[in-house]
């Protein structure tokens, strides 16, 4: 009797958690692969950069970096998408989750465009700006978000 109620129940929960886990991952599917797409772009423009100031490119370091940011996000998106299915699908917590993957990799892309000519991108300038405008106390100067880097 034991022994048939466990099969039962052990039955019951391998059924529910494959069909958990199968409309997890039919969530996490795109958003990996935007974040992978996202991923490999910043490789690529970092190799430009790096291309364009003269700097040494080591296949390995680019990579292990790489794949380092791709593990974190990927795991990021995982988490998010996971927590998503687990609340009914209710709060669009995985979009918001590789919006965010997004945001960070742009804020590097956008560094990388703008290094190699000379100028550096400020994302605290531009939070506290975006902040500024959306609580309308205090408007700093647009430029402040990218300045001119001095020759060192």
């Amino acid at each position: 009797m034991k022994e048939s109620v466990s099969n039962f129940i052990n039955a019951l929960f391998g059924t529910f958690l494959s069909g958990f886990l199968l409309e997890s991952l039919s969530h996490m599917l795109p958003w990996l692969v935007v974040s992978f797409a996202v991923v490999v772009c910043d490789l690529c423009f970092g190799v430009r950069k790096a291309l364009l100031m003269n700097e040494e490119v080591r296949v390995s370091r680019a990579v292990r970096r790489t794949m380092g940011k791709m593990l974190t996000y990927f795991w990021f998106v995982c988490m998010a998408c996971t927590i998503e299915v687990a609340s009914g699908s209710v709060f669009g917590i995985d979009k918001w989750a590789c919006l965010s993957v997004c945001f960070f990799e742009f804020c590097s892309i956008v560094s990388n465009i703008l290094k190699p000519k000379g100028y550096k991108f400020n994302l605290r300038k531009l939070f506290a700006l975006v902040v500024s405008k959306a609580v309308d106390e205090s408007k700093e100067e647009l430029e402040e978000i990218i300045e001119k880097e001095t020759e060192k």
